[in-house]
């Protein structure tokens, strides 16, 4: 008995040895056919630039630009803006000139040539919209807002900003197209080899319509409108009125003290478009003096307190002069705006090159709309309300660049569809 035990162990045991000894893999494996492919080697920015840039490449090593990559952007994918010598010579940036300057200054000028994160002209191409991408270039005061869940959460340094995109062939900064003369790729990036010095704004929409003269009567409506609101503010401890027209301003800068300042609601650059309406787009509505803008506003009685999304007749009559959703509804920043962000919105220009930089991220806002319509027609480029029966607007000046988005100069003023001229006296 104990016999038989044993055989049947014996057997059960040969059986599991042949079991894996068949799930053995021994098939034979024949070596690698063909050559193994290389994986790509890039040279370092300043290797790989070519003989027309040496005057950019000057520029970048006495401002010590590697060591700056190195300490802010080590691991991060750029796109590097490079002049060529012709450009770099037009701007006043010769051999002499770079030695002479400090490296500080240096820097200024080329950590606006640099962008954080790489693209090529082909992706963009193929992307066929306009993507905004910041420099490495901070401001020294100013400030941005961070917006997390729908509440803006803190402020965050100002970084100038660009927005790239390609039209018909034609590379578009800002805007404005610049002619490549190559591309090519670094080990940290991309390069396009450009024939410009490109120049960061300095100025804030209101000191540029300031020093421009033409805008003397929409500075003045902007001054009665906003005038009205502050006294509503005074009066009243939850203001619902809409945004005071100097929305252009950095309030750091422009606004003398504040009631409701806090770290949840500090002061931020509020980004946007804006449609500059000259005097003689006001005159073409029969206003030629600060008389006439104080008759129009006096068309009605001023209300108690302005109710949510309320507005002076003046602001009614110019609120589609700007592109963005800043306004109060649901608390609100030293400027009395809505806690917003600048985000790009697909352009619908058939082929205009509009900078057209936005205030709306469809979810703090939920400003769906922009409202405009835009038409290209030979040379000019026209903008008007979607539903308005008036003439468009000619834009007879384009992407004039400002620390808070870019202003274009129009002709006449985009009239709202619901607008009359003719409200009820007092």
């Amino acid at each position: 008995m104990k016999s038989s035990l044993n055989q049947y162990i014996t057997l059960a045991i040969f059986a599991v040895v042949l079991l894996f000894s068949g799930c053995k893999k021994t098939e034979f494996m024949p070596d690698a056919v063909g050559e193994e492919i290389p994986v790509p080697t890039y040279p370092s920015l300043l290797e790989g630039l070519p003989e027309n840039t040496s005057l950019f490449k000057a520029m970048w090593q006495k401002a010590d630009m590697d060591k700056v990559l190195a300490t802010e952007q080590a691991q991060a994918k750029l796109t590097f803006l490079v002049s060529n010598n012709s450009a770099m010579e037009t701007a006043g940036y010769t051999a002499v000139k770079i030695q002479q300057l400090t490296k500080d200054s240096l820097q200024t000028v080329l950590r606006y040539h640099v962008l954080n994160g790489a693209i090529s002209s082909d992706q963009l191409a193929m992307i066929g919209r306009d993507l905004t991408y910041f420099t490495l270039l901070k401001h020294p005061k100013f400030l941005d807002g961070e917006p997390r869940d729908g509440t803006l959460v803190r402020t965050v340094p100002y970084f100038y900003r660009q927005q790239l995109s390609m039209d018909g062939g034609n590379f578009i900064i800002d805007g404005k197209k610049l002619k490549i003369g190559q591309e090519l790729a670094v080990a940290q990036g991309h390069v396009f080899i450009i024939e410009q010095v490109l120049k960061a704004p300095q100025k804030q929409m209101y000191d540029f319509l300031v020093k421009d003269g033409r805008f003397s009567l929409y500075l003045k409506s902007m001054e009665l409108s906003n005038t009205e609101y502050a006294n509503d503010f005074m009066m009243n401890m939850y203001p619902g009125f809409g945004l005071p027209v100097r929305f252009m301003l950095d309030w750091n800068y422009y606004f003398e003290g504040t009631f409701h300042y806090s770290s949840e609601r500090p002061r931020h650059v509020i980004h946007c478009t804006l449609f500059a309406p000259t005097d003689a787009a006001f005159n073409r509505m029969g206003i030629y003096t600060e008389a006439d803008l104080r008759a129009l506003n006096g068309r009605i009685e001023t209300p108690w307190y302005y109710e949510t999304n309320q507005l002076t007749p003046v602001d009614s009559l110019l609120k589609y002069q700007y592109i963005g959703g800043a306004r109060l509804e649901t608390g609100y920043n030293e400027d009395y705006s809505m806690v917003t962000v600048d985000v790009q919105m697909d352009r619908f220009l058939n082929n205009a090159t509009i900078f057209s930089q936005m205030l709306d991220n469809n979810r703090l806002t939920e400003f769906k709309n922009i409202y405009h319509r835009f038409y290209h027609e030979g040379n000019r480029i026209r903008v008007g309300h979607v539903k308005s029966k008036e003439q468009p607007s000619d834009i007879i000046e384009e992407n004039i660049n400002t620390i808070q988005g870019p202003v274009h100069v129009v002709d006449r003023i985009i009239v709202p569809d619901d607008f009359s001229m003719w409200h009820k006296t007092k």
